[in-house]
């Protein structure tokens, strides 16, 4: 069945109802003058009462019904009649709509998601393995696959779903594949853009949703928490960077197993900018390709020499020896998949596996707005003195307990 879309009842005549009823209330009779003051009195107060209640009712009709209009991270000016209800949600689990969506919505989330992907189950098991056992109605959802792949128009364009929501990184295949159909049934495209890691997208990003489900409250707390913790670390980090240079560091996807380099990233794409904001530089900057991350060769990574090495982490069930890091791991198990690693051909002579410079971050971490405790991660192992009251561990845990419906647990950082 269709979803029926909202409609504005127009406030004039919500007005002219209230003051039509306003006028229906009677006058008791009387047979004297004090009698007819009094009634007189009663019949100006009743009248006025109504009137100032049916103006109430209009001001509050008027503003559950006006129109909520933002400017979307891909610059569309987008108009909805009321709070969207039911969306279509991708990269649930890399830097899409749905960990936002949580820390606004609470435990109601599910309610709000008509479609999402499977990149959580996929990707990040331990994430989505969690959080279905506090909010058990996540794992009812359908799916809807995924843009470029297996995505499902007809099923969305058939169902009572009020908005697709989506990173501007999937632009180009939306204009390719969905833009035509979705227009023509109305169903709104909403943009939003956590991958650059940049502070004005992230804000817009937590604007937008909080707009779009008429949480804008909410949205500000959460805009709060984030800038707070930002500015902390780069605050400090300039002022640091004024009498020091910058420090080298290799980055490296750990969802491959050793045999494979993973995606490393220039300083303004997702973990190198993190990076870049603590202070440090991403020896794949203007060596990837223009998309910001890819893997580079093992001999120019041998010859760089990096001072310090960061893994990314997360569970990727395919791959048994791929870098665990999460709700369901623990340092011991990480130490060794981490060794794995080091084992490499050459690893042996790099400066940062003499000194011991590894590290590793949950990689379900970048591209959220709880990354903050990420920028405090790398803060710390970049100016180790500087930062050493910084615990990112314990922002992540504030950010939970602040406003996602999940409880907190495993390793998210690990320092080998």
């Amino acid at each position: 069945m269709k979803f029926k879309r909202g409609f504005t009842i127009p406030l004039a005549a919500v007005i002219l109802g209230g003051s039509l009823l306003a006028g229906c209330g009677g006058t008791g009779g009387g047979d004297s003058t004090t009698a007819a003051t009094t009634s007189a009195a009663s019949t100006t107060t009743a009248a006025a009462t109504t009137t100032a209640a049916s103006t109430t009712a209009a001001t509050t009709t008027a503003a559950k019904t006006a129109a909520i209009e933002f400017t979307d991270c891909a610059g569309q000016n987008i108009k909805l009649e009321k709070p969207l209800e039911h969306v279509v949600i991708q990269a649930s689990g890399s830097g899409g709509a749905f960990m936002t969506m949580s820390a606004i919505l609470g435990k109601d989330v599910y309610k709000y998601i008509a479609y999402m992907d499977e990149g959580l189950q996929n990707n990040r098991k331990d994430m989505w393995d969690q959080f279905i056992k506090t909010v058990p109605e996540l794992a009812d959802i359908p799916t809807v696959g995924s843009l470029g792949k297996d995505f499902d128009t007809e099923g969305i364009l058939n169902s009572d779903a009020d908005a697709l929501i989506v990173s501007t990184m999937n632009k180009e295949t939306v204009d390719a594949e969905v833009k035509e159909k979705f227009e023509k049934a109305g169903i709104p495209i909403i943009y939003i853009e956590l991958h650059d890691e940049t502070e004005e997208n992230h804000v817009k990003t937590i604007e937008i949703l909080g707009k779009a489900f008429g949480k804008e409250d909410q949205a500000q707390k959460i805009i709060d928490f984030y800038k707070e913790h930002r500015h902390a670390v780069e605050d400090k980090v300039a002022d640091i960077l004024k009498s020091k240079e910058r420090e080298d560091l290799y980055i490296e996807v750990g969802s491959g197993g050793p045999s494979e380099y993973g995606n490393t990233y220039d300083n303004n794409q997702m973990w190198g900018g993190i990076a870049y904001v603590a202070g440090g530089n991403s020896i794949g900057d203007g060596v990837v390709p223009e998309s910001g991350y890819g893997a580079i060769d093992p001999e120019y990574l041998l010859e760089k020499d990096p001072s310090k090495i960061v893994f990314a982490g997360s569970y990727w069930p395919k791959v048994a020896d791929s870098i665990r890091l999460g709700f369901d791991s623990n340092e011991a198990d990480t130490r060794k998949l981490v060794e794995g690693y080091l084992a490499r051909s050459g690893w042996s002579d790099l400066s940062a596996v003499k000194d011991g410079e590894i590290y590793v971050v949950h990689h379900g971490l970048a591209k959220e707005v709880y990354d903050v405790a990420c920028y405090e991660f790398f803060a710390k192992l970049l100016w180790p003195e500087e930062f050493k009251d910084t615990d990112a561990t314990a922002t992540l845990k504030e950010y939970y307990d602040t406003f996602l419906p999940y409880d907190f647990a495993g390793t998210w950082f690990y320092e080998y």
